[in-house]
């Protein structure tokens, strides 16, 4: 109750600030608290995220551990991503994700693999900016308009055959 209240209130903060908590604030807390021992999945996800987006290096064990031995969704693929777009946790997001993959629900993983899949994405941004550039030329347009216009007529064809 009071806890995840206290540590939701942080993140909104750290949030509207768009600015991380300092790595001295999360050891205080650690050290004054306990959360990153917590056995409440309430308040050890919201502390996880807290801590990874500070770069707390010392939280990656709390946080693998957290990730790989339970599988909710709504933990895992959040912590997944922090972890992914830290630059602490890149690398172990994904090696943690691809040892563990089959722990968890077939959509929860699935998820998760697209969130952790940035080739693709940035592959597909490059393909679309170069066809985008390619289609403002006038043959390319008219190019287009043929080819569809081809198309077009042997499927009508077809259908009549």
């Amino acid at each position: 109750g009071r806890k995840t209240c206290f540590l939701d209130s942080l993140i909104g903060t750290c949030t509207e600030r768009k600015r991380p908590l300092s790595l001295s604030t999360v050891a205080s807390m650690k050290e004054m608290y306990q959360m990153h021992t917590s056995q409440n999945s309430e308040v050890l996800f919201r502390f996880c995220m807290i801590a990874v987006e500070a770069g707390d290096e010392s939280i990656l064990p709390v946080v693998v551990k957290f990730i790989t031995s339970q599988g909710r969704m709504k933990f895992v693929r959040p912590l997944y991503r922090a972890l992914f777009h830290s630059e602490m946790g890149r690398d172990i997001a994904v090696s943690t994700f691809l040892e563990n993959k089959d722990f968890y629900h077939p959509i929860a993983a699935k998820m998760v693999a697209s969130d952790l899949d940035t080739t693709k994405s940035e592959e597909k941004r490059a393909l679309f900016d170069c066809l985008a550039s390619k289609l403002k030329e006038p043959f390319v347009i008219g190019g287009i308009a043929a080819l569809s216009a081809a198309i077009g007529i042997a499927l009508l064809r077809g259908k009549r055959h």
